[in-house]
């Protein structure tokens, strides 16, 4: 957990301690045959170094990515649901590919998932915008009535 000081206005905290952003996928895990399963024996031989754990990792990369993502526009990170598996599964092999340096070769499954986050949810964090991300910067409270007399 990360603090972050408050400020002296009164004891009102500007910023309090940071929680942890969870973002643990619920549903059925991804496993390495199941990226194994969506490419060719020799490719995914490659992609893999031959190694089970290359393929976990990639899938870890994947998974806080995408949970990310799917955070920030409210959507439940279950992957039981079909689309949220296929935008997760297409990112592992874009990671498979990013640690090979091959990321040209990756980056049309990334560009396959960002379309269907536009499509499934409408729209999709843009990381290349400058413009800063609008936060609420206060709240309105309004008090009850009492009821009227007559």
């Amino acid at each position: 957990m990360i603090e972050i000081a408050e400020s002296g206005l009164d004891g009102i905290a500007v910023h309090g301690p940071r929680v942890e952003i969870d973002i643990a996928p619920l549903g059925t895990a991804i496993t390495a045959d199941d990226v194994s399963d969506r490419l060719s024996a020799n490719l995914y031989r490659q992609l893999s170094d031959g190694n089970q754990d290359t393929t976990v990792a990639a899938i870890s990369r994947a998974e806080i990515y995408v949970g990310t993502i799917l955070r920030r526009l409210g959507v439940v990170f279950n992957l039981d649901n079909k689309v949220v598996r296929e935008i997760v599964l297409l990112n592992v092999i874009y990671e498979l590919h990013i640690a090979l340096g091959h990321e040209e070769a990756g980056r049309e499954y990334r560009l396959k998932a960002k379309d269907i986050i536009l499509a499934a949810f409408g729209e999709y964090p843009d990381t290349d915008s400058k413009s800063p991300v609008k936060v609420p910067v206060a709240a309105v409270a309004v008090q009850d009535r009492p009821a009227r007399r007559f």
